[in-house]
């Protein structure tokens, strides 16, 4: 019958690569963030829109409450994705091919998720924008944790962090991702059904906390 194939021990060439690509990893994934932080920023109306001459700065930011709070909402979902994705790096020795291209494919679909917050702000609402905002944060979120067990299999880890701490970590991952998936069907009911639905990431970040923290 079948034979079973032995693990593959990377040889020090292949370590040593390993390192610099976690480093330029690191280094593209904090330069897409910046990008994704200054897109979120790009929302607010701009200086140079002829409208604004007929209003005062006040009247400006109450009309546009909307896009305020997009924009706020969008910048805290960014932000702890970097968190995330920068404490993961930051608990690795090194990197792979495949584990850096399955990094690289979750920003990817962060910056998608930013382009369906830009076309939901031009189109008030819609409701396949609400969908694919959804689809593109679960799909990033799930895939930041297909990846650190990747990591964790393949012992991509540093020997500092035990796998209680490994085992935290997988859990402490879930709840975006999952809270993004429970948002979709709220997409059909409107706006500010789908953005509250979005609450659910406490009592999910709770949850798996709890069970992340069992022994």
């Amino acid at each position: 019958m079948f034979k079973k194939r032995k693990k593959k021990i990377p040889t020090e060439a292949e370590k040593e690569r390993g390192k610099e690509l976690l480093f330029s990893l690191k280094i593209l994934m904090n330069l897409l963030f910046a990008l994704l932080i200054f897109q979120v920023f790009i929302i607010l109306p701009r200086p140079d829109d002829p409208e604004l001459d007929y209003y005062s700065l006040n009247q400006i930011f109450s009309g546009n409450l909307d896009k305020l709070m997009v924009m706020f909402v969008g910048l805290i979902l960014i932000v702890t994705y970097w968190l995330q994705i920068n404490r993961q790096l930051g608990n690795l020795i090194r990197s792979s091919v495949f584990h850096a291209a399955i990094a690289i494919t979750q920003m990817f679909c962060l910056m998608l998720y930013i382009y369906f917050v830009r076309f939901d702000m031009e189109f008030d609402g819609l409701e396949i924008a609400l969908q694919m905002q959804s689809v593109f944060l679960a799909l990033s979120g799930f895939l930041g944790v297909y990846n650190w067990v990747y990591a964790r299999r393949h012992k991509l880890t540093s020997d500092a962090i035990n796998d209680q701490e490994e085992r935290r970590m997988l859990f402490q991952l879930l709840p975006e991702p999952s809270a993004a998936l429970f948002s979709l069907p709220f997409a059909a009911m409107g706006p500010e059904e789908w953005t509250l639905s979005f609450l659910i990431i406490i009592p999910l970040t709770y949850i798996f906390n709890k069970v992340g923290n069992r022994k």
